[in-house]
């Protein structure tokens, strides 16, 4: 029953700035698109001299966001709880069964009695087990609403972040994987993301308390 609760690192804002070259003929030259001297109509990305990226360590976001740092806490909290209460549940329906095996042995029950106590100890077991699948789907929609809330969060996050930054692109790097396999530090943002980004978690939980 145990599970991360943040599982893919899904988490990642990522924000990343630079200049792209693209070559031509062997000759490095900016990615540039300029209207037609004589056009009526200004493009206003047709305008730029390139793309601005940047980029947010998703492993660090992950680490020291303080939203999903709750959200773990939280969730390992109800785990432990399901986990205590599976176990006694299975404690109780194995002495009930040694004590039926017991008596069966000795041959102090009768005929419908031991019939009876088969079909009381299934019917216990079956309960057990769709208690078991039931914490077990609980658990696994709390990781995905946790998900969700956080993308969500971040989505909004990141559209006002980036109104005065003006990033063409957002990307995630992690050390466990992904798309991005190098980025140079000079281009690293997280701690001014992360930082954002719990200010905000901060402001907006003492609003709702």
């Amino acid at each position: 029953m145990k599970k991360t609760i943040l599982g893919t690192a899904a988490v990642a804002a990522a924000i990343l700035m630079a200049s792209c070259g693209q070559k031509n003929n062997g000759k490095d030259a900016q990615p540039t698109a300029t209207p037609a001297a004589n056009s009526e109509h200004t493009d206003g990305a047709a305008q730029k001299q390139g793309l601005k990226l940047a980029y947010v360590n998703a492993d660090t976001l992950n680490q020291y966001y303080q939203f999903l740092i709750d959200k773990k806490a939280e969730f390992e909290r109800k785990q432990n709880a399901y986990e205590s209460e599976i176990a006694q549940k299975e404690k109780s329906l194995q002495n009930e069964f040694l004590a039926f095996q017991k008596k069966a042995q000795a041959g102090t029950l009768t005929e419908s009695e031991g019939v009876a106590a088969e079909k009381k100890l299934r019917t216990q077991q079956e309960a057990l087990e769709k208690r078991h699948m039931a914490i077990t789907n609980e658990m696994a929609k709390l990781q995905d609403a946790t998900q969700e809330e956080f993308q969500n969060t971040l989505d909004k996050f990141l559209e006002n972040f980036n109104k005065d930054k003006n990033y063409d692109f957002i990307f995630t790097y992690s050390k466990n994987g992904g798309f991005i396999l190098f980025a140079d530090q000079a281009y690293d943002i997280t701690k001014e993301v992360l930082d954002a980004l719990n200010e905000d978690y901060k402001s907006n939980k003492s609003k709702s308390k």
